[in-house]
């Protein structure tokens, strides 16, 4: 079953969802800044992966 909830976890991000795949969770997040960058004509994305084995049963 996938679940897609929105709103109820990292609210101080400008947009944050859970996604659920079974036994997997995947929490996404974006930020924006409130004015755009001078001479900035890109998208810098960033990707933080943590996989916890400690929570595995």
């Amino acid at each position: 079953t996938l679940i897609i909830d929105t709103g109820k976890l990292a609210t101080q991000a400008s947009g944050a969802a859970t996604v659920r795949y079974g036994d997997t969770v995947v929490l996404v997040t974006a930020c924006i800044g409130k004015e755009p960058r001078e001479g900035v004509d890109f998208l810098p994305l960033t990707v933080d992966y943590e996989e916890r084995l400690y929570a595995a049963g």
